[in-house]
């Protein structure tokens, strides 16, 4: 068993999901408040530098790589462990969502709510037909990434399990490689496939795993803690600012590859990089104020909600758009802090 290092993944997770609320707030508010098309764009810019998603898809990897380490392959163990983080907290999100939208525009609801509720249920994001033309056309976008991460936790179980937990640094390089070029397959075919099947790729693994598997990469092979980990975070800062600033076009689904894999990485190694420093107290009491009560799972979950009533109830026309930034942020805060504490009250 590896010795336990210090890092900064609770910080950086929080970030991350703060990230990732902007991206989407300001992806509407970009288009219902054009006037401002250029302030709002900017902030997106500044937060989408390095891909939020692919941080938290990065950070998961090495987390779920060391649990599998510290409790072996058992897999009836992993199963209750992914259960019990997930399922409370979305099934009662669900429950929050149709009271909310049951009280705001109760005459949408009909008989596809019941199929929601069994798809979203066990995990699987979907509309149901009654609520596409409500608001952002979606009861919950950000599901997708739940839905991928479920997969993408089996899959590492069964690649530990089959290869024998090996850590051999060539296996998970060609592994890598081999996910990259799932990623280009599914960028080349996504245009090609039906509308069907571009939801269904968007919810697949596939284009998603070299990101998951880098940051398992760097936990297996303790990347994160060699004699050139600052040399090659140096390296990935500067080839990932370079891209991005010269706007050299990156193939790839969802972001581009290069930059991508690159913020797989910077995430882990800077994570860690940065706890080595001498003056990193107040990082270690905000990592451990982050961890004690982690509700970032809760912001992916109750974000969209709050969303789609601003959206609904026109509030951008009432305020300015920082002003329900900020509203928006706060309410979902507010319920996924609640959200927390009462799945934590179930499942100690």
């Amino acid at each position: 068993m590896q010795k336990k290092e210090k890092n900064a993944f609770g910080i950086l997770r929080y970030w991350a999901a703060f990230c990732v609320m902007c991206l989407h707030f300001t992806g509407y508010m970009r288009i219902y408040v054009p006037d401002h098309a250029v302030s709002i764009g900017i902030l997106r810019s500044a937060i989408d530098f390095y891909q939020p998603t692919v941080i938290l898809f990065a950070i998961s990897g090495f987390l779920i790589s060391a649990s599998l380490e510290r409790s072996g392959l058992d897999v009836k163990l992993f199963m209750k462990k992914r259960f019990f983080r997930l399922y409370p907290e979305l099934w009662l999100s669900m429950a929050v969502y149709l009271a909310s939208l049951f009280l705001i525009i109760p005459d949408k609801f009909d008989i596809s709510i019941l199929r929601w509720i069994v798809t979203q249920g066990i995990g699987f994001a979907a509309t149901p037909s009654c609520m596409q033309k409500f608001a952002t056309g979606s009861i919950n976008g950000p599901l997708w990434y739940i839905t991928v991460l479920l997969q993408l936790y089996i899959l590492l179980f069964l690649f530990k399990l089959v290869t024998k937990n090996s850590k051999s640094p060539v296996l998970y390089g060609i592994t890598c490689f081999v996910l990259s070029l799932g990623n280009i397959a599914a960028f080349i075919l996504r245009d090609m496939l039906s509308s069907t099947g571009q939801k269904l790729l968007e919810r697949c693994f596939i284009p998603y795993a070299v990101f998951f598997f880098i940051g398992a990469f760097c936990q297996t092979c303790s990347l994160y803690n060699q004699k050139y980990t600052n040399l090659v975070l140096a390296v990935l800062l500067m080839l990932h600012s370079l891209i991005r600033i010269t706007r050299v076009y990156d193939y790839g689904y969802y972001t581009g590859l290069i930059t991508g894999m690159a913020t797989a990485a910077i995430a882990v190694l800077a994570a860690h990089v940065i706890m080595k420093e001498k003056s990193v107290r107040l990082l270690e009491t905000l990592e451990q104020k982050a961890r004690k009560t982690d509700i970032t799972y809760g912001m992916y979950l109750y974000h969209w909600l709050f969303l789609n009533l601003l959206i609904h109830f026109k509030l951008y026309e009432k305020y300015h758009w920082s002003v329900c930034l900020l509203g928006f942020t706060a309410a979902t805060l507010l319920f996924a802090y609640a959200s927390r504490k009462i799945c934590s009250s179930f499942t100690k």
